[in-house]
């Protein structure tokens, strides 16, 4: 997967964007190298696990990997999960560190992070949370536990439903919680901040993906078929 990564001195040069490819996507969102300008450069991104996982799904679906799309849709799902839960907790007021304590206990299984996510979201806004129905837990556990080989369809369809989860849950955050959204986003970028050093010029840049928390969605969002469409993806009717 290719992500686009701005030169802040090329793109001040040109009064604009100037964008460059980077070809493999870092754990810790922090890209040094060389535009292809010459000018030395270190970038941080700010996108969340959930969106990069996301774009990284969309992309498998490009290249014709079904199976590590589902999985990465599934992964995304997991991770907005997490930051979901990171969000209600902050909004209640737990410390940090509590809630660091308490995902080490269910960190290693989706189930507890489901179960977790589905009680603090009933407690919070007293409703259910929109959640992956009962056939796309199978599809995703068919896929990734018993081999199974997804079609065009289904994978389509999977992404769908994880985009619908996703969308539907960061429009409640951003409605109810938009403080403690920018407050969870915040400490992202002040742990990814700690790492950069003073070695390079520096600059913070929010990737193009198709999921972005910072988006104003409470209006609607981009409807998935559309997304599909801007990458060339072809949808069967």
């Amino acid at each position: 997967m290719r992500i686009n990564i701005i030169c802040p001195k090329c793109a001040q040069a040109a009064g604009g964007s100037a964008i460059f490819h980077v070809a493999t996507i870092r754990e810790d969102g922090l890209y040094t190298g060389r535009c292809p300008k010459g000018h030395d450069l270190l970038v941080a991104t700010q996108t969340l696990r959930h969106e990069m996982l996301f774009e990284i799904a969309m992309n498998a679906i490009v290249d014709g990997y079904r199976r590590e799309a589902i999985s990465s849709f599934a992964a995304s799902v997991e991770r907005f999960f997490e930051f979901s839960l990171r969000v209600l907790s902050k909004n209640r007021k737990v410390p940090e560190q509590i809630v660091d304590g308490a995902w080490k206990t269910v960190s290693r299984q989706s189930e507890r992070q489901l179960g977790a996510f589905v009680f603090l979201y009933v407690v919070t806004f007293g409703q259910q949370a929109h959640i992956l129905g009962d056939r796309m837990v199978q599809l995703r556990n068919d896929v990734i536990h018993r081999g199974l080989l997804p079609n065009q369809d289904q994978v389509l369809e999977f992404g769908a439903a994880a985009y619908e989860v996703i969308q539907m849950g960061m429009q409640k955050l951003r409605a109810e919680c938009i403080d403690d959204v920018n407050a969870v986003l915040t400490e992202h970028v002040t742990e990814i901040a700690k790492k950069m050093g003073t070695d390079y010029p520096r600059s913070f840049q929010v990737t193009p993906t198709a999921l972005n928390v910072i988006e104003d969605i409470s209006s609607g969002y981009t409807p998935f078929n559309r997304l599909l469409a801007v990458r060339g993806i072809s949808v069967s009717t």
